[in-house]
């Protein structure tokens, strides 16, 4: 590069190819969920689970189908999936806490490097992605709801004595009552 003449390859200080990576990486993201709730439904439709393709009633299973996503799932996909959402937020909290630390110490010894507001970086990730990952479960409960009542269940309360495996079917109204695959009959 000769002097006085900017090196054009370059935008915004990052290499273009890293910066395309992060406009796809979002987009790959969305995609992949969608044709996974399009499979998850189509599933569902033949009385599936919508996360393995397998009987919605698994026979070792301790509890019957749940909703995940606003999709049927029989009980141990569930349990993958309940483990997994909870792995998930203790990496989206520690990432989110380590950015913020990160930030906040260049914001301490290097306020130059982040430009002249030194410490908007570190409010937006403290701001910005709690408030990402709190309507992303916002948007699983809503799903939830709307397949509860496309379904015909009465949403509970996650926390109430109606969801106590041991008291009979008949007083738990949101029980999904099994009916007959072809098979069966």
């Amino acid at each position: 590069m000769a002097l006085g003449v900017p090196n054009r390859g370059i935008m915004f200080g990052i290499d273009p190819l890293f910066l395309t990576t992060i406009a796809a990486l979002p987009v790959g993201m969305i995609s992949f969920a969608l044709v996974r709730a399009a499979r998850s439904s189509r599933r569902n439709r033949e009385d599936r689970c919508g996360n393995c393709g397998g009987s919605l009633y698994a026979p070792d299973a301790m509890v019957g189908p749940s909703l995940v996503q606003g999709h049927l799932v029989c009980g141990p996909c569930a349990t993958n999936e309940r483990r997994s959402l909870i792995r998930s937020l203790i990496a989206a909290a520690g990432i989110t806490g380590s950015t913020a630390l990160g930030l906040a110490a260049v914001a301490l010894w290097s306020p130059t490097q982040l430009g002249s507001h030194p410490w908007t970086p570190v409010l937006a990730t403290v701001l910005g992605y709690p408030a990402l990952f709190a309507g992303a479960v916002v948007l699983m409960k809503r799903a939830n709801r709307r397949a509860a009542q496309r379904l015909g269940l009465h949403p509970q309360p996650s926390v109430s004595a109606t969801n106590d495996p041991l008291v009979p079917a008949a007083g738990r109204p949101w029980t999904i009552q099994h009916t007959r695959t072809p098979n069966e009959r």
